[in-house]
């Protein structure tokens, strides 16, 4: 733009100098045409920067998931659009990866121009292409004008999908089962077993206010587990790996895996991520396959560089108590006993290879290249 204002300001000039040493009609004609030309190109920006409308639809999925969208230009008034520059902007929300499609058109009165839009996704997260402005120019090409739309498109690419062959430990194995509840905990779910010191993390509700005024110390009741064979499913945000797109693929592809299988199963379960704008805990309930696939385009929108939540849980959070706990993360969380909270607790943890139990804790390691049998068989 700058260089053609420079070009019709050298026009503008050179017309100028030639009617002041010629002084002719043809001269002065050309120069007068020229300088009027200047606020009738203005004029036609003005009068058509409000007639573009911007708008994305879904195209087509071929066989090797190369996915299309359509990108539609649209002048709803009676004069001509000299220029549009529209920027579509695709972004893996998980990965971070980012790709451009600049798009240069012309619109007739009128006038309608489609133009296809090819998305390769690289790996597993949800896309969001978007056309947020568009650049309207004069015909001149003098100035310009930005617009504003709302083109928004999402799109969720699963990771590969694989049958864990899971191995469902026996019910007596279960701390928070229906026979461990009443065998270890009372007869009813929420009896008072015994009186012990507060500690951080321990619910307010709990605390025996009578009893500990009389001690002078605060005491809380510990109550009978709730009665659950249910599975809490976590997803711990992997920022250590962000870098790593296969690694990533990796983590989530044994999560999504592991809800695949129990649901496979007709297992009811609860999944947990991060929520990408509260950062908190986020716990689904994913009783069928609408669900499951519900709840893929939330995790799969989660910026793996975002912190996990899961660092910052308490029990109040997790007062809903499971039957096991499963951590999907490339790490041990700091605060697994929290986490837990009492329940037995296995951790798929990605980076190296090979088991270990320690105590009700469980830990079964995988790589990128090997997850599939890694993860094969576990015992939950």
């Amino acid at each position: 733009m700058r260089r053609n204002v420079i070009v019709w300001v050298f026009l503008i000039i050179s017309a100028l100098i030639l009617y002041l040493f010629s002084n002719g009609s043809v001269t002065m004609a050309l120069l007068a045409a020229l300088i009027a030309a200047l606020p009738v190109s203005y004029a036609l920006l003005r009068l058509t920067a409000g007639k573009l409308d911007v708008s994305l639809r879904e195209g087509s999925v071929s066989a090797d998931e190369r996915r299309t969208f359509i990108l539609r230009l649209v002048n709803k008034g009676i004069l001509p659009i000299a220029s549009v520059e529209a920027e579509a902007v695709c972004v893996n929300l998980r990965t971070g990866e980012t790709e451009s499609f600049i798009i240069y058109r012309s619109l007739g009165p009128r006038k309608t121009k489609e133009i296809v839009l090819e998305v390769v996704p690289g790996h597993a997260g949800r896309y969001d292409l978007t056309v947020g402005t568009a650049v309207i120019s004069d015909p001149l090409g003098l100035w310009s004008r930005k617009v504003s739309f709302d083109g928004h498109m999402g799109l969720t690419v699963m990771p590969s999908l694989f049958d864990m062959n899971m191995i469902r430990a026996g019910i007596s194995a279960m701390p928070e089962s229906d026979m461990e509840s009443v065998r270890t905990r009372g007869a009813v779910s929420g009896d008072m077993i015994e009186i012990r010191e507060y500690v951080p993390g321990d619910p307010v509700r709990n605390i025996h206010w009578k009893l500990s005024e009389k001690t002078g110390k605060a005491l809380v009741r510990v109550l009978g587990n709730p009665v659950s064979d249910q599975y809490l499913i976590i997803l711990d945000n992997p920022a250590d790996i962000s870098h790593d797109p296969a690694a990533l693929d990796a983590v989530v592809s044994v999560y999504a895996s592991l809800i695949h299988t129990l649901r496979s199963n007709e297992i009811t379960c609860y999944a947990g991520w991060t929520d990408p704008y509260t950062r908190k805990a986020v716990i689904r309930r994913i009783a069928d396959d609408s669900e499951a696939a519900a709840a893929a385009d939330e995790y799969l929108s989660v910026p793996a560089v975002m912190p996990s939540a899961f660092e910052r849980i308490d029990r109040d959070v997790a007062a809903d108590r499971y039957a096991h706990v499963i951590i999907v993360s490339s790490r041990i969380p700091a605060n697994i006993d929290v986490i837990a909270n009492g329940c037995g607790v296995t951790i798929l943890k990605y980076g190296e290879r090979g088991s270990f139990t320690e105590g009700s804790m469980t830990v079964v390691g995988f790589e990128a290249a090997t997850y599939i049998s890694d993860t094969a068989g576990i015992e939950i």
